[in-house]
C-alpha cells in the first residue's frame, strides 16, 4: 500500500493544544482591543484610530476525563503557551453523552 501523498500548502489541523482535564473538542480564539477611540475632524472624518488593552478571548470546550477536577472561575488556565484567567466555566451532562465542559477564558495585555 502507497503512502498517501500530500500536494499544495500545508495548514493547521483541528485544535491547538491538547487538554489536561479534558479531551479538547473545540476552540476558538479571538483578539480585539478593549477601548476603540475614534477621532473625527470637523468633516466627520474619521482620522485617527486609538487601539488599546489587546486581549485575547478563548473558548475551549471538551470531554471532561475520568478522575479530574473541573477549574472553577479565577484560577489560571494554559493553552497554546498562554496563561488566561477562567471568567467561566459551564459543565453539562446527560444520561446518554459524556460530560461536556466549556472554558471562557481572558488574556489581559498589562496581567501576566
Amino acid at each position: 500500500m502507497a503512502l498517501p501523498q500530500t500536494f499544495g500548502v500545508s495548514h493547521v489541523f483541528g485544535v491547538l493544544e491538547s487538554g489536561i482535564f479534558v479531551t479538547i473538542q473545540t476552540d476558538s480564539v479571538d483578539q480585539k482591543p478593549a477601548l476603540d477611540v475614534e477621532v473625527m475632524d470637523e468633516t466627520g472624518v474619521v482620522i485617527t484610530d486609538r487601539l488599546d488593552d489587546q486581549r485575547l478571548e478563548t473558548t475551549v470546550s471538551g470531554v471532561l476525563k475520568t478522575g479530574t477536577s473541573v477549574p472553577v472561575a479565577g484560577d489560571q488556565f494554559n493553552y497554546d503557551g498562554v496563561n488566561y484567567i477562567i471568567k467561566g466555566v459551564t459543565n453539562d451532562g446527560s444520561n446518554n453523552a459524556f460530560r461536556k465542559v466549556t472554558l471562557k477564558l481572558v488574556k489581559y495585555q498589562e496581567i501576566a
